[in-house]
């Protein structure tokens, strides 16, 4: 991307005009180490990167960054914040770039998204417990754009809208700010796993009395505040990736946040007076996102329903179905992921992903892997006989004997 500085710009204005360039000493060049010194001190506190690594990376224009720079700091500062950014060595990316993208760019359609996964409209009945395992949903392109870094024209972005407020910085003798400060002196992973930890904490812990995040306390709760901590927070997670590597995870405990950013939206569709704007697509994308880095972590109801709710509903069972699969030893969660599938499962795949969901609780139960607690295998018989009652009615007639079968010897097992 072509970047255009001021000085250009204002030579081409003065020659358009016939005026003469001024005869006098020459402005000294902005400089760089000042730029760094402002922008930690005005751009910082939204900036996670601290030092304007993102702008660098991202390859956002000097005009951009000036305009943005000025709603802070006199033009001479901002032009030494352009110093600073052009003086970082990185590695540099399209501004549009999506993080995490699979295949770099959304496709347009469910349709799309099974005929690119399995090469048809169709859950595959040769499909085993085994394959499912082996495919990586980080790379498995799906019908739904993941934030680019920054948009000012939206809020599906990296970038939060605001930086932390202090009643988080500060709170519990500034935890989150003291978190914050070792991970800038040694970003190490356990340093950034510290820092987010804390923000998890602090934003949605009862004894903050401005915790904004208690999804418990509707009189408490502020979604759109919620939200936006969650993404500066997210930010910090996706900056650190992009300084030290991509592909690597870096555990549940960190990518969680992204998941958390999805549920803060899909909450606040229940508040219309504070509803994030673009709540829907902001569920679905940033809990994806963090399902993608750990499949056996959240109920499927959750990331699934998001997809659901945007009409996905081949995104959604291939969620519920690749979360059973990677659910622990004895879960209990594979139980509710086969209601889940069933509920999520277009009709013409109904019968293909029931029998998928069984054979594969078939599959722990003969291995001895079953819930350990008496009240889960309750539940787990419970949702078996929910699942296969509305299994039963999409179905066609031809195939219910069968999903029938698999369904007894699946309860039996739980005996």
């Amino acid at each position: 991307m072509t970047r255009i500085t001021l000085i250009p710009m204002i030579s081409i204005l003065l020659a358009g005009c016939g005026a003469e360039a001024p005869s006098g000493p020459m402005e000294p060049a902005p400089d760089p180490v000042s730029g760094l010194l402002a922008f930690e001190r005005e751009c910082a506190s939204c900036h996670a990167s601290r030092d304007g690594f993102d702008l660098a990376v991202f390859g956002f224009m000097d005009t951009t960054i000036i305009r943005r720079a000025v709603a802070h700091v006199d033009t001479a500062t901002a032009l030494a914040i352009v110093a600073h950014i052009r003086r970082l060595n990185t590695p540099h990316v399209s501004e549009k770039t999506r993080l995490f993208q699979p295949g770099d760019a959304p496709l347009a359609s469910d349709l799309e998204f099974t005929v690119a996964l399995f090469g048809r409209d169709a859950w595959p009945a040769e499909l085993t417990t085994a394959g499912l395992r082996a495919i990586d949903p980080r790379q498995v392109r799906i019908a739904v754009p993941l934030p680019v870094w920054s948009d000012e024209a939206g809020n599906l972005d990296w970038m939060p809208d605001a930086p932390l407020p202090d009643h988080v910085l500060q709170f519990s003798g500034g935890a989150a700010t003291a978190a914050l400060a070792g991970y800038r002196a040694a970003p190490s992973r356990d340093n950034l796993l510290r820092a987010v930890t804390t923000l998890r904490v602090v934003d949605r812990t009862p004894s903050n009395p401005d915790a904004p995040c208690l999804f418990e306390e509707p009189a408490r709760v502020r979604y759109v505040e919620c939200f936006e901590i969650r993404r500066w927070t997210s930010s910090l997670v996706g900056q650190h990736m992009l300084r030290y590597g991509m592909e690597q995870s870096l555990g549940t405990d960190i990518h969680d946040i992204w998941w958390d950013v999805g549920n803060a939206a899909r909450k606040s569709r229940t508040d219309p007076s504070q509803t994030v704007a673009a709540a829907t697509l902001n569920w679905a994308s940033w809990m994806f996102l963090g399902w993608s880095f750990d499949p056996s972590r959240h109920p499927s109801v959750y990331t699934g329903g998001g997809f659901l709710s945007l009409g996905l509903l081949r995104h959604a069972t291939f969620v519920a179905l690749k979360s059973q699969v990677s659910r622990p030893v004895n879960s209990a969660m594979v139980y509710d992921d086969l209601v889940q599938a069933v509920r999520f499962a277009p009709s013409p795949w109904t019968s293909s992903a029931t029998t998928f969901a069984l054979r594969h609780l078939l599959e722990r139960l003969n291995a001895g892997d079953k819930p350990t607690r008496p009240e889960q295998l309750t539940e787990a018989v419970t949702e078996v006989n929910a699942a296969l009652v509305a299994a039963l009615r999409k179905v066609p007639v031809a195939d219910r004997a069968a999903i029938s079968a698999l369904a007894e010897q699946v309860l039996a097992r739980l005996q």
